[in-house]
């Protein structure tokens, strides 16, 4: 892609940095963010003469707006997420997720825009998921559960926005990212949680019995994956699965992976999980590798070999971790 004006919410988040960083020397970059996690610091994009930075929020109507107009592209990564933080904000996770894509929807719509990128999440999928497909049932845990409240907020969101697809034309593309990691990510993350541990000699936590089972996707090839959604023609009024299924391990292999790879002397503790857990989630990628291309094509110890270094420079200036998830 190259000579388009691109807004992305969220922008300055884990993922939406690493797409501006990709981005920018080709096209117009608007980051549009509040800066809660600000993980674009570390990007050393400041001077870029392509980049724009407006510090907004979603749920300001007017303000969302003004950042948008002009754009030929949205990537919407804003959101509330992360386990831990949903069940502390839960109230917020759904005002934002809901009707802060809403605001943004609006705004493209206005400012008739080629494509709508929106994130949603594997959540949706449920606690059991293997080989998952798009058009797979989606499934929420029961009500008063929190686990759930971030689940519940994206898939009524997808369900908004293609509602606008058929209604009004939106542009749209839903993506359900699958365990991304890799340098630069300062919110909750299993792999972050572990190398800081790691990198520290402190104990490594897994919750039950460590089996859970995840598919790791490199930030990079999750990247690759986001902007063939901006350009493939046939992808709008779909929703792919972005992931890497072969990155598919248990959190005990991953933890011992990352104990080797970081030559630690951490040891592995195991406590019972505080809330409804995912013993399974693997995605199918077959449809974005038939309707995208999309093949992603770093090994899951290559890029945990890739991502170590990154925290051991940065780790002294990053909140102290407190807690790991799966």
């Amino acid at each position: 892609m190259k000579r388009k004006r691109v807004c992305i919410t969220g922008g300055a988040g884990f993922i939406g940095s690493h797409l501006a960083e990709r981005l920018l020397d080709d096209n117009e970059v608007v980051v549009y963010d509040n800066l809660h996690r600000n993980a674009i610091q570390f990007a050393h994009l400041d001077n870029h003469p392509n980049l724009t930075f407006i510090k907004g929020d979603v749920m300001d109507a007017d303000a969302t707006r003004r950042a948008i107009d002009g754009c030929h592209i949205v990537i919407h990564c804003a959101a509330i997420a992360g386990v831990y933080s949903v069940d502390r904000n839960a109230v917020t996770t759904m005002e934002v997720n809901m009707l802060g894509t809403n605001q943004v929807v609006r705004a493209a719509l206005a400012a008739r825009v080629e494509r709508f990128v929106e994130f949603s999440t594997s959540e949706v999928y449920g606690p059991f998921i293997h080989k998952g497909k798009e058009d797979d049932l989606t499934t929420i845990g029961p009500v008063g559960e929190n686990r759930w409240v971030y689940a519940a907020s994206k898939l009524a969101s997808e369900h908004l926005s293609f509602a606008h697809y058929k209604e009004d034309g939106l542009p749209l593309v839903i993506v359900r990212p699958f365990n991304v990691y890799g340098p630069r990510q300062v919110g909750d993350g299993a792999i972050r949680g572990m190398i800081l541990q790691a990198l520290q000699n402190a104990e490594i936590t897994l919750y039950n019995d460590g089996t859970q089972i995840r598919a790791w996707c490199y930030i990079d090839d999750f990247v690759d994956g986001i902007l063939r959604c901006t350009e493939v023609p046939e992808a709008i009024g779909h929703a792919f699965n972005v992931g890497n299924p072969q990155g598919t391990v248990t959190n005990f292999e991953l933890a011992n992976m990352i104990i080797r790879l970081t030559n630690t002397k951490s040891g592995i503790v195991f406590k019972p999980h505080p809330g409804p857990e995912v013993d399974l989630r693997v995605p199918s990628i077959e449809k974005a590798q038939t309707m995208l291309g999309y093949k992603p094509t770093t090994s899951l110890e290559t890029g945990i070999r890739q991502t170590i270094p990154w925290y051991q420079e940065h780790m002294a200036g990053l909140p102290r971790w407190d807690r790991v998830i799966g």
